[in-house]
């Protein structure tokens, strides 16, 4: 059995702060250790329901965040920045048809605009207002499902906290295996497990997920996506590379797949940076 993991950092245990999420910032060293010891947790729940190949993907900022030297020795390391050179489908690069039976997303967190949202955006929070997926409002975890459905992969687990857990199950449904590792108090606070105790919750979670075998979520073509962006100027510099306006700061983005449209989407909104942000470099 194959696993692929698509790793952010927000719902990690015991992350609630934009310091615990850049380089530089005073907390991020340790947060990079916390991440670590959740995707390890993930693995090692594969590897216990049979997983013989397991690749991580590193999907948060940079993309250079999880510590090689302490990852299961199980698992292979996908990173790299998010340029449309690198990584077309963005926190699942990687992906190839046939390869992968399942899939996780640890770490998640909830869309853009969530009211009260632990650390909530989509993609590019300097950017983007809102996604949508076929009419219905679309945060990171629904786009990669429905990406990885495109595959034939179904999403098995998942872990973030308490308001993610609410998301995710409203998206692909309440029998989603996840672990919440903390308590969402609001915007960029928390009440989190300790790594002890995250780690067995997570471990066992994907142990049970994995066993599972879910149907992967399909989407019927043709696929629309809608993007808005927070500003008119972004919304005008996206559509010189591609989508058609909807609006004054919305685009439209069609394809025969979800990948496709994806693409094209991702494509746009990198190009809609006047100058790139530091995770694309």
């Amino acid at each position: 059995m194959r696993v692929f993991i698509s790793a952010d950092m927000e719902g990690i245990t015991g992350v609630c702060h934009r310091d615990h999420l850049l380089a530089g910032n005073p907390d991020y060293e340790r947060a990079r250790r916390w991440l670590t010891s959740d995707i390890n947790a993930a693995v090692q729940g594969a590897v216990d329901a049979g997983a013989t190949e397991v690749v991580v993907a590193d999907g948060h900022a940079t993309m250079r965040n999880i510590l090689l030297e302490e990852l299961h020795p199980q698992a292979q390391l996908l990173c790299g920045p998010a340029n449309t050179r690198n990584r077309q489908l963005v926190q699942l690069a990687g992906l190839e048809p046939g390869r992968f039976d399942c899939a996780m997303l640890v770490g998640y967190h909830t869309r853009a605009g969530t009211p009260g949202g632990l650390l909530a955006h989509t993609w590019v929070g300097m950017a983007v207002h809102e996604i949508r997926l076929q009419g219905k409002p679309a945060g990171e975890a629904l786009l990669n499902a429905a990406i990885l459905g495109d595959y034939g992969i179904p999403v098995v687990f998942a872990t973030g906290a308490d308001d993610f857990e609410r998301e995710v199950k409203a998206d692909l449904g309440d029998d989603l295996e996840v672990a919440v590792v903390k308590r969402t108090l609001g915007p960029s606070g928390v009440i989190s497990l300790s790594l002890a105790a995250a780690s067995e919750l997570i471990r066992a979670g994907a142990k049970r997920g994995t066993a599972a075998r879910r149907a992967p979520l399909t989407t019927a073509a043709p696929v629309a996506i809608e993007l808005d962006f927070h500003r008119r100027e972004m919304c005008d510099q996206a559509a010189e590379m591609a989508g058609s306006k909807i609006g004054e700061r919305s685009l439209r983005f069609e394809g025969d797949s979800v990948v496709a449209a994806v693409e094209l989407l991702w494509r746009a909104l990198s190009h809609a940076l006047r100058e790139e942000g530091s995770f694309l470099k």
